[in-house]
């Protein structure tokens, strides 16, 4: 037998027991496949052919290996994903080189991890202590396994065409979903840098809310199977929808964008819910001068203040997505966790979701431009552009410029038509596609078949929803779990954390001048490196304070911070431009906490 397979096995079984007793791996012989061709290269090390083609150098896949990794490999990686691996070369040898990182195999068809065990020593892999073997497992649990370890930025992407090409769906698939977060991540990282600091202080002059206000969770799985729940967005296809709104109330729980109220509210109905989390002045100004006395406002502890003075039935919150939120509801109590998909829309589905509703209908869901439209007439939007026109700039020309402003392209509808879209608006589609896959039991439809076609979505009528027998008992039903609420946290237990968060705060304070101090002590000192030391025992006491997320929410980002190092004159010696990164890094940690006691405590 084969000595190659018999060693690889045996240290696999080792490292996987499990997976290697699932797979009855102990008894197995050595197997035969068929795929590949396996012939001396020039250098005489093994490469193979599939299909006529090379699955690596003709001629010394060791050196070709070695040159991709080090291509690969970089100071801001520190993590690598492998889509298929070959004979396995260049898998290998990143173990080899690089022992720290962490290294994930994604493969769908395991016969052809195991082939290549038969013609390649795996011992350098197979004792790498960050090794994730992802065989046969789902792109979005591989695009976890990336957030999770390096991060989408911190991770190279390492795929070989020819290793690929036995499932190249899969591997397509797998790349656009790990781009579209990419993206998303770099998106989400802008936004922190341009908002946080305006996110900080409406968490500050809303953050006692936490002591008076239900959450959503209050609503979790409350909604009979047998009534619906209708989404409405404020895409140009809802005025199709908005003269049978006091209909589809019977028949459904309305839960409403805030970009959507103003049109519904015109059109003579009161959403059930209004959703509106966006932390921005021009989100509330959506519903700024409006009232709905019988409606249920769902938004967040960072939103624009003046919306908690919102004229409605009652208010409602979702789990804080920022620092400040979250350490608040860590000691008095989850509000109920929505999705967000960079769109008040995506909230305002899950919530339909975690209601337990088991359809979900959409209505001006439009995700493009139907009729190169952006918006429902009406919209806040529209009436802007139409009072800030004149003659050179008019409002067909401020309304149009959305077409064309995050890279307009051409998708299909539902009918199968073209449709104009965008990159933010393919991002959304994405999420709910994503949504669709995880709740394969919720059936969603579109109310328009001129919306971009969302994949596990389909269309359904109007006219069929209309035609469904009216619900009123169902809605009675659901809307009774509003009496079985639990009462909120007192105002003695949030006025005790926040005297935590006041002394965790000025503790954690101490330390980063600690620090700074530290820095500014070893830059002058003749020999800075005994300093490394002290400051070392310092970050570890920093990073176990349970103050320090809450404080993170204005600490600079890596791409910002990168931009401070650049922009600081560094010295030739590399233990000085260690402790002059320590110095800003101390510096910025400082003012973030400042920020925070100056809005919360002052």
């Amino acid at each position: 037998m084969n000595s190659i397979w018999n060693k690889n096995i045996e240290l696999f079984s080792r490292r996987f027991p499990s997976l290697a007793e699932s797979l009855n791996l102990s008894d197995t012989e050595e197997p035969d496949f068929d795929f590949w061709e396996v012939v001396p290269s020039k250098s005489q090390t093994l490469t193979a052919r599939e299909n006529g083609i090379f699955l690596h150098s003709a001629y010394n896949p060791l050196r070709e290996a070695e040159s991709q990794v080090k291509a690969a490999k970089n100071d801001e990686i520190w993590s690598v994903l492998f889509c298929g691996i070959g004979l396995g070369y260049s898998a290998v040898k990143w173990a080899e080189l690089y022992p720290d990182d962490t290294i994930i195999i994604a493969e769908p068809a395991p016969d052809y991890f195991f082939a290549a065990l038969k013609y390649n020593d795996f011992s350098a892999l197979f004792s790498h202590k960050k090794l994730i073997l992802a065989l046969q497992a789902g792109t979005d649990q591989i695009t976890g396994l990336v957030e999770n370890s390096g991060g989408f930025n911190h991770t190279a992407i390492i795929e070989n065409k020819a290793h690929s090409l036995h499932a190249q769906d899969y591997y397509s698939a797998l790349l656009a979903l790990i781009e579209r977060n990419r993206k998303k991540e770099q998106i989400n990282t802008a936004t922190l840098e341009k908002f946080s600091k305006l996110w900080l202080k409406n968490s500050c002059r809303n953050i006692r809310s936490f002591a008076k206000l239900d959450g959503v969770e209050l609503y979790e799985n409350k909604c009979p199977e047998t009534l619906p729940a209708l989404l409405i967005s404020a895409g140009p296809t809802l005025s199709n929808v908005l003269p049978h709104l006091k209909e589809l109330k019977k028949r459904c729980i309305l839960v409403a964008v805030d970009t959507a109220l103003r049109a519904c509210l015109k059109a003579g109905t009161e959403p059930d819910f209004i959703v509106l989390t966006d932390p921005q002045y021009y989100a509330y100004r959506h519903i700024a001068g409006l009232k709905s006395p019988s409606s249920v406002l769902i938004t967040e502890s960072a939103v624009w203040p003046d919306v908690y003075r919102f004229s409605c039935r009652k208010i409602v919150l979702t789990s804080s997505l920022f620092p400040l939120g979250q350490y608040f509801e860590q000691k008095l109590g989850s509000k109920g966790t929505l999705g967000a998909g960079g769109s008040v829309s995506t909230t305002a589905w899950d919530f339909a979701r975690l209601t337990g509703a088991k359809t979900i209908y959409c209505a001006g869901l439009d995700l493009g431009y139907p009729k190169l439209q952006s918006h429902i007439r009406g919209s806040l939007f529209e009436e802007k552009a139409h009072q800030n026109a004149n003659r050179k700039n008019t409002s067909e020309k401020s309304l149009s410029t959305s077409l064309f402003a995050a890279n307009s392209m051409t998708a299909k509808d539902y009918d199968g038509n073209l449709i104009f879209t965008d990159d933010k608006m393919k991002m959304f589609a994405w999420w709910f596609e994503s949504k669709a896959q995880q709740y394969s039991n919720i059936q969603c439809y579109s109310l328009s078949s001129q919306s971009l076609a969302i994949p596990g979505f389909s269309f359904s009528s109007l006219e069929s929803l209309l035609q469904q027998k009216e619900g009123l008992q169902e809605r009675n039903s659901f809307f009774e779990a509003e009496k079985t609420a639990v009462s909120p946290a007192s105002e003695k237990a949030f006025n005790l954390a926040l005297e935590e968060l006041k002394s965790g705060f000025e503790s954690l304070y101490a330390l980063a001048k600690k620090g700074y101090k530290i820095a500014e002590t070893a830059l002058n000192a003749v020999t800075p490196a005994k300093y490394i030391q002290e400051l070392n025992l310092l970050d570890k006491e920093i990073m176990q304070s349970e103050f320090k997320e809450a404080a993170s929410l204005v600490f600079p980002s890596e791409n910002k911070l990168a931009s401070m190092f650049s922009e600081t004159a560094m010295p030739e010696d590399q233990t000085k431009v260690m402790f002059i990164k320590s110095r800003i890094i101390y510096r910025e940690l400082m003012n973030g906490i400042r920020l925070y006691q100056t809005n919360l405590f002052e």
